[in-house]
């Protein structure tokens, strides 16, 4: 059943009691975090959120919230396109990444006329873009055959395969 309040009739009580929790909580943390600053034990990472926070520069904030921001969609994509990956029966020969603030590229080599792992390495790049280009990142992949001969270029990063 809603009840609405009387401040606000699109607003149920529960919505009114889930705000004041979630504040309660957040100022708690808060105090508690201050606690930890004062006495010089606070994690360096969170410290240095704050101290960004406290100095009021805005460019900082900025800055640290896309730094922030950047590590949690990179990994979150890396993450979601192995899983993808891992679905296929078989493996690239090689894969290597290159990051960075909102790409990953792709380096894979497949074996000479392996279509099904390449058709497979297209479809996690592809589920990939169609949910996270909406927030401005992206993965791109080349994908090379083994009679191509080509080694993968110094500035990628190779990943471990693992073969069944």
């Amino acid at each position: 059943m809603r009840v609405m309040t009387a401040e606000n009739p699109n607003k149920t009580q529960n919505q009114d009691v889930n705000v004041e929790v979630w504040f309660d909580k957040m100022v708690a943390n808060l105090r508690y975090d201050q606690t930890l600053i004062e006495n010089d034990i606070l994690e360096e990472g969170k410290k240095e959120v704050y101290d960004t926070m406290m100095s009021g520069n805005h460019e900082s904030m900025s800055d640290l919230g896309r730094k922030y921001s950047t590590t949690y969609f990179i990994s979150t994509i890396i993450d979601k396109y192995f899983k993808e990956l891992i679905k296929t029966k078989n493996k690239p020969n090689k894969i290597a990444l290159e990051l960075s603030h909102s790409n990953i590229l792709v380096w894979a080599e497949i074996k000479d006329d392996d279509d099904m792992m390449e058709n497979a390495l297209i479809l996690a790049e592809a589920k990939i873009n169609a949910y996270f280009s909406k927030f401005g990142f992206n993965i791109s992949s080349t994908i090379v055959e083994k009679c191509d001969g080509l080694e993968v270029p110094d500035h990628y990063k190779k990943v471990s395969v693992v073969n069944n």
